[in-house]
């Protein structure tokens, strides 16, 4: 993304493979978040999982097209309903639910207008740019998270002494939290600086 916007893309579009943990993940990467459904597919609101319904700013029920588009339309109402239930955004955006058809481009310009009156409003009450720094302190936590993690996982006394541990934990030797804490333990002892003696 970064690179797309430092190469002057105005608009960078993130797809992620399916309803679960990446949703959530990229909420935290971008400005308008919305989530597309199909009528008919299992993609209704039974199939969508509400933690990711209270992140969205629209949902879009696309193939509202030939004999799709009463199908479609209903899906879009049962959406609409059912965002009425889920907490406002504290940007003060109101998610909304749209049907529209990629095959035939009905409604996709109405589904770009939302997504620039969000742009509008959420600039214009200072959201946007707070989201952006609240986003990239998060980026930030993220990559020392990973560091760390990555720095735990390549010491080869953690790696032996992991491999005993988790046989211990399967076999109900020892819990979880204390085979974790052992571990968090280990590596603390390994890693500690010495000071002038």
């Amino acid at each position: 993304m970064l690179l797309c916007e430092a190469a002057g893309y105005r608009n960078v579009l993130v797809e992620t493979v399916g309803v679960g943990q990446s949703e959530v993940t990229v909420r935290d990467m971008v400005d308008f978040f919305l989530l597309v459904a199909i009528a008919g597919a299992g993609d209704e609101l039974q199939g969508i999982k509400r933690g990711v319904m209270e992140l969205v700013d629209a949902v879009v029920v696309n193939k509202a097209d030939g004999d799709n588009v009463r199908a479609a339309e209903r899906a879009r109402i049962e959406v609409e309903n059912a965002l009425h239930f889920l907490p406002q955004s504290i940007s003060g955006w109101a998610a909304r639910a749209l049907a529209c058809s990629a095959y035939t481009g009905y409604r996709v310009a109405d589904l770009w207008t939302c997504v620039l009156e969000h742009h509008a409003m959420t600039m214009s009450n200072d959201w946007l740019p707070r989201l952006r720094l609240e986003q990239n302190r998060s980026w930030m936590q993220a990559t020392l998270e990973q560091g760390l993690m990555q720095l735990f996982r390549s010491n080869p006394v953690i790696q032996s002494h992991m491999v005993e541990l988790e046989e211990r934990v399967l076999a109900g030797q020892i819990t979880a939290v204390r085979a974790g804490r052992e571990l968090l333990s280990l590596y603390v002892s390994m890693n500690k600086v010495k000071g002038p003696e």
